[in-house]
């Protein structure tokens, strides 16, 4: 991916954030731009794993989330009339917003598209996945619905839960129950990431 289509993506993520509505965005947008979100990896070695990689992984995610809305709104109307295409632009494009700060290069990594070599640091807030981007956007000043927060928060669904620990588990299927949202952007973040991100293969 070169320049231009990355330059491409931010712009697309800036818009569609700020179709939002959301007060003092513009603020918001400048603290994005300062955190590393733009030009961050997705990961340290796997699905677009490059620099600006999160910014493109998290506008498939938004691409899938919306999609997703659209071709279920006819079936279930009670589902998704109640859940805003601005809170799915939100939870989308930032529950990966942790990621934005803990990758660095790797002295004489390679840096070709899909070869990047990257470590991690979880720096000075080594909490969970999901945790950290709430607590990073709250930090921010990112006033965010409850709907949001749980959808950040479990994202990754099932995996992000510790099954022996009851009131986790239990924690995990209320968000689900209460809000649609944790489970649309549990699923479109799979989307992206097993189908839209996956490398050009031959598949039996």
């Amino acid at each position: 991916m070169d320049k231009e289509e990355l330059k491409k993506v931010k712009n697309r993520i800036i818009d569609l954030l700020k179709s939002t509505g959301i007060d003092d965005i513009d603020y918001f947008l400048e603290e994005l731009e300062n955190s590393g979100f733009f030009t961050a990896p997705a990961s340290m070695k796997n699905h677009l794993c490059f620099e600006g990689g999160l910014m493109c992984h998290s506008l498939n995610v938004c691409e899938a989330a919306l999609t997703l809305k659209k071709t279920f709104m006819t079936e279930r109307p009670d589902i998704f009339d109640n859940i805003s295409d601005e809170s799915i632009i939100v939870a989308s494009l930032l529950h990966d917003m942790c990621k934005s700060d803990i990758y660095h290069r790797k002295r004489g990594a390679q840096i070709e598209f899909g070869q990047a070599e990257f470590g991690t640091d979880p720096g000075a807030l080594p909490i969970g996945h999901g945790e950290k981007s709430v607590v990073m956007l709250l930090r921010m000043g990112f006033g965010l619905t409850d709907a949001e927060i749980s959808a950040i928060r479990w994202h990754m669904g099932a995996w992000s839960v510790n099954q022996s620990d009851n009131e986790e588990r239990n924690s995990f299927r209320t968000a689900e129950k209460l809000y649609p949202l944790v489970t649309l952007i549990q699923l479109a973040d799979t989307i992206a990431s097993k189908f839209t991100e996956r490398p050009p293969m031959t598949i039996n």
